[in-house]
């Protein structure tokens, strides 16, 4: 099962509309396919300054925004979305 954080619903909701299509969109790809290639879905590393849950995997939503989940027994649970900026920020990568 999947699970979206109220955390990942309001940063969602922030977002412009044709971005939050996007997501939706992505989401409903990863029910069926979850590792295709066009969703890139790769495990984050870790990193001193990064903010996202050790064993975290990010998908790509857009070539400009990422979404991030983190697999908790057999659940998924979704709790990031951002511009590409902001995941790097986030997750410490730059």
């Amino acid at each position: 099962p999947n699970v979206r954080t109220c955390g990942f619903k309001d940063l969602l909701e922030r977002l412009p509309e044709d971005i939050q299509k996007a997501a939706q969109a992505a989401y409903r790809f990863f029910l069926v396919s979850p590792n295709h290639p066009i969703l890139r879905n790769h495990e984050l590393k870790a990193t001193r300054s990064g903010r996202h849950k050790v064993g975290s995997r990010a998908v790509s939503v857009t070539f400009r925004y990422r979404a991030i989940y983190v697999t908790d027994g057999p659940t998924n649970v979704w709790y990031w979305i951002g511009s590409h900026e902001d995941y790097n920020n986030f997750t410490g990568m730059k």
